[in-house]
């Protein structure tokens, strides 16, 4: 399943996002692939990717650290 998502940075720079999103790559890589990040602006990004594996991904995004990660960028998530 082919997905668009995009980030919205509420506390936070593409840049200290991107280190967060980079943190997990290698997890991330398991669940799915032909990952492709898009920088919209300084506080907005774009990732498209296609799923593999929805349930891993699914326990990926609940991990603590993901949600701390998160939390402290003020992360909003749109699928698209």
């Amino acid at each position: 399943m082919k997905v668009s998502a995009e980030v919205k940075i509420g506390d936070g720079t593409f840049e200290e996002w991107l280190v967060f999103f980079e943190s997990y790559e290698k997890d991330r890589k398991k669940y799915i692939t032909n990952e492709v990040i898009e920088r919209l602006s300084d506080t907005a990004a774009k990732v498209t990717f296609e799923i593999i594996d929805l349930d891993g991904l699914t326990q990926l995004s609940s991990r603590a650290d993901v949600l701390k990660g998160e939390k402290n960028l003020q992360l909003t998530t749109t699928i698209k």
